[in-house]
């Protein structure tokens, strides 16, 4: 009797101590995907939703799927909320979440911790894998992105800088290789980035812009589809994340871009890269002012780095220049680099308004503009193998010698206020409703006098325009602040865009301002991004 009662409490405490396993302790059942997510709110993000976290409400998008034994979500979350610490959770199903609020089981509180550090992604990582093991893995990092930069930045314990792309690639080296790396984050969709990812992973989801300062993650769409057939391809992953993040967007009236590109493909076109790239400096012929044409003409918008270009738009405007068009050793590399570009990118969408986005930009700056082009740490990425580097040295010093020197100048005034620090004048050469920046400088808020001192190689159509962020929150056109434009024929209406040619010297460009109401910024709305 006594060894039955022993027997039954041995089993019972056995039961207990399963039940109980602490979730650190590695599972033995293999899943379908185990989705990582580095969420970093150390930042802007996580104050300017009315004063509520964009990261935390990305977390709770995930958590109206929540997690299950074929597809676990784990994410690091760090936030202002929290005073800086970094947690993990395991994304369990909650729903009615209210702001700030993270209602899944924290698994770890590691306290404050350097989100921009690569040592601590690799950690998380690591974890993830050791605790969550799969048959395929995705990561999500969620944060402020600058392209080939780098992403993630932590200003509560990391002074504000990006990690590098190469410091990314270092903490993903060793780690499990990825079917899906997720960007959302700024102008990560570019060739660089994928060259530095290209044996990391299999399939890269990244926006070619700015993306809207909204939670626009869709994984409640994604993840939904996912839990609910989780023997999905990779692909079919990666194409369903970046047509959710387009839904959103475009469902929010946000101008925005996804891409997935095919990581497995970035060598073939980085070898497209170098040969056009070699042919424009050996074949020019001393057309560079033609060079220069083609990037001019490549479509600029105010949610793109001004430094970075459509890869596709700008190789299919470089083959309607008169005298490049008819060197073949150009025409042909570039009819390369259009074809590797459509084999890269199985899936691109826009609805910014007249745009074809061929899924990939490029770091492209302009001319004669030293501070753009920031050769010391651009060679330190892998691309530096493509020889990309040595064309925009060559294009920048013998573009800008072809050149002719062109300025508007004028004053800005606002009737009945000062103008704040953070007044500016832009150059915008949009043919639609929304602004496509050319160009902007400051305003001096003493005098109201600007200057814009330019470089062209060819015309463009252009509206001269002043803005005044007054709580310089990134948001122009907001109601309450100042804007306006250079009227030129004095009829009280915005259609005085004129044709700017080279050597032009404009001055006299004066504005005068006035305070934006709703009505009147209906359709010239230009959000700040992410």
């Amino acid at each position: 009797m006594k060894r039955f009662v022993v027997c039954c409490l041995l089993s019972i405490c056995s039961m207990l101590f399963f039940e109980c396993s602490k979730p650190d302790e590695p599972e033995t059942k293999e899943r379908q995907w185990t989705i990582m997510g580095y969420f970093d709110g150390n930042n802007n993000l996580d104050v300017s939703q009315a004063g509520t976290s964009y990261i935390i409400a990305d977390v709770q998008e995930m958590e109206k799927v929540g997690s299950n034994d074929e597809v676990t979500s784990v994410v690091m979350v760090s936030s202002l909320k929290t005073g800086g610490n970094s947690n993990y959770y395991l994304v369990e199903k909650h729903t009615d979440e209210l702001p700030d609020k993270i209602s899944s089981t924290k698994l770890k509180d590691l306290g404050t911790k350097d989100m921009s550090d690569p040592q601590v992604l690799k950690d998380f990582i690591t974890w993830a894998k050791t605790n969550y093991p799969a048959k395929r893995y995705a990561l999500v990092i969620n944060d402020h992105g600058g392209g080939w930069r780098g992403v993630c930045e932590d200003e509560q314990n990391g002074g504000g800088a990006l990690m590098s792309m190469p410091a990314l690639r270092s903490a993903l080296e060793g780690s499990p290789h990825f079917d899906v790396i997720v960007f959302h984050a700024c102008l990560m969709s570019m060739v660089e980035v994928a060259y530095e990812l290209q044996d990391l992973a299999d399939y890269m989801v990244a926006c070619e812009f700015t993306m809207p300062m909204l939670s626009i993650l869709g994984s409640d769409l994604w993840l939904a589809e996912l839990v609910n057939n989780p023997t999905m391809p990779a692909l079919d992953l990666a194409t369903k994340v970046a047509q959710s993040v387009y839904d959103r967007g475009n469902e929010s009236q946000k101008i925005t871009h996804m891409a997935v590109t095919d990581l497995s493909k970035i060598r073939a076109l980085g070898a497209r890269i170098s040969e056009l790239g070699n042919r424009l400096i050996t074949e020019t012929r001393g057309n560079w002012a033609e060079v220069g044409h083609a990037w001019g003409q490549t479509h600029f918008t105010d949610q793109d780095d001004p430094a970075f270009v459509d890869l596709r738009e700008f190789v299919k405007k470089l083959q309607q220049e008169e005298n490049l068009k008819e060197i073949n050793l150009i025409k042909n590399a570039a009819n390369e680099v259009i074809t590797a570009v459509n084999a890269a990118v199985p899936f691109t969408k826009t609805n910014a308004p007249g745009l074809s986005r061929g899924g990939l930009t490029i770091h492209f700056p302009y001319p004669n503009n030293k501070e753009q082009f920031d050769s010391t740490n651009y060679v330190k990425l892998k691309f530096k193998e493509t020889n990309w580097y040595n064309f925009l040295s060559v294009f920048i010093k013998s573009a800008s010698q072809a050149m002719a020197n062109t300025s508007v100048s004028g004053t800005v005034q606002w009737p009945g206020h000062n103008l704040s620090q953070f007044c500016v004048a832009v150059l915008d050469s949009s043919h639609t409703d929304y602004i496509n920046s050319f160009a902007y400088v400051n305003v001096d808020r003493a005098t109201g006098q600007f200057e814009f001192k330019l470089n062209l190689t060819a015309n463009i159509d252009v509206i001269v325009e002043a803005f005044d962020d007054l709580n310089n929150n990134g948001t122009i056109l907001e109601a309450g602040e100042g804007f306006g434009w250079w009227d030129r024929d004095a009829d009280g209406k915005w259609n005085d865009m004129f044709v700017l040619k080279p050597g032009d010297q404009i001055v006299n460009a004066n504005i005068t301002m006035k305070q934006a109401t709703v009505s009147s910024l209906a359709k010239r709305r230009a959000d700040h991004r992410r």
